[in-house]
């Protein structure tokens, strides 16, 4: 295990223990997220070896990385994964159309592939072997292995849907990110909100947290921090309105032991309904970010 510093603070700083959280769906290990006293960002801490982290997605067959559609869990996962892609096709047609574009952990490639249909030139980064080459075999795609692999100021469309919580290196990440985006493109990406409702409800039971894959865990404060701190700004924010129904179902089964439907849908859809008409903390967000300067 390692300790870290706040990485959007420019100083060492004090930081508190925020929650314990069990790893629910492997090890069921406990991790500490911790809150930076001069940024506010939490962060899990300590968190595994980069060279370790590897055995806890082996472990739990982590789901953006297969295809399987035999239990109802991973069914729900694949009905709103269809849905989600064809929602952000729209949003990122409604920015630039037929360009070229990066999703940065592509996964088994679902969505390059629906853009590629739609007439965009597809570029996919997987860091996993097995989804990486079911990409390949199965739609064809042009997937690497890293981020550093590629050619600077290349891109009209970067995106990170729910991948940005899982990068170990923040830094060298979001400065190649940047020298790979053209200066007019927009990058788009899509994080838990640890200050939604369903977070509130369920607590450290919250599966929006998934310790310790998750090793930062954002809200819009976070996210406007670390777009400055990279020279970017938020341009627009989305919500992501399927991923507080889809949450609150691992977590009931985290506090309960055992699904319990009727609670995430009705926890699910007062989240969305608080952040529609009071606060615009929904599940999930999507940032719409372009360069600052």
């Amino acid at each position: 295990m390692e300790k870290i510093n706040c990485p959007l603070s420019e100083k060492k700083t004090v930081l508190k223990n925020y929650i314990n959280v069990k790893d629910h769906s492997n090890t069921q290990e406990e991790f500490t997220i911790v809150s930076c006293e001069t940024t506010r960002f939490l962060f899990t801490n300590p968190r595994p070896f980069q060279k370790n982290i590897s055995k806890y997605y082996e472990f739990q067959n982590y789901i953006s990385h297969t295809n399987k559609k035999n239990d109802f869990t991973s069914k729900l996962y694949q009905l709103i994964r269809t849905y989600s892609i064809n929602r952000k096709h729209t949003l990122i047609s409604k920015l630039i159309k037929n360009k070229k574009i990066l999703d940065i952990g592509s996964g088994t490639g679902e969505f390059l592939s629906y853009m590629k249909k739609n007439n965009y030139e597809t570029y996919g980064v997987e860091i996993a072997k097995n989804a990486r080459n079911l990409s390949i075999k199965n739609h064809k795609l042009n997937v690497k292995d890293s981020i550093f692999n590629l050619s600077e100021k290349n891109f009209d469309i970067i995106t990170m849907w729910h991948v940005l919580e899982h990068i170990y290196d923040l830094d060298d990440y979001m400065r190649k990110i940047k020298n790979l985006l053209n200066d007019k493109g927009f990058l788009l990406v899509a994080v838990p909100n640890h200050k939604c409702y369903d977070q509130k409800f369920f607590g450290k039971y919250w599966a929006g947290w998934d310790v310790p894959l998750h090793l930062w865990h954002f809200d819009k404060n976070s996210m406007q921090k670390l777009s400055k701190l990279y020279g970017f700004e938020i341009f627009r924010i989305h919500p992501l309105y399927f991923d507080s129904f889809y949450v609150s179902l691992l977590s009931s089964k985290y506090k309960h032991g055992t699904y319990s439907y009727i609670q995430a849908f009705l926890i699910g859809l007062y989240s969305n309904l608080v952040a529609e008409l009071k606060t615009g903390e929904y599940s999930s967000l999507i940032y719409i970010l372009r360069k600052s300067n």
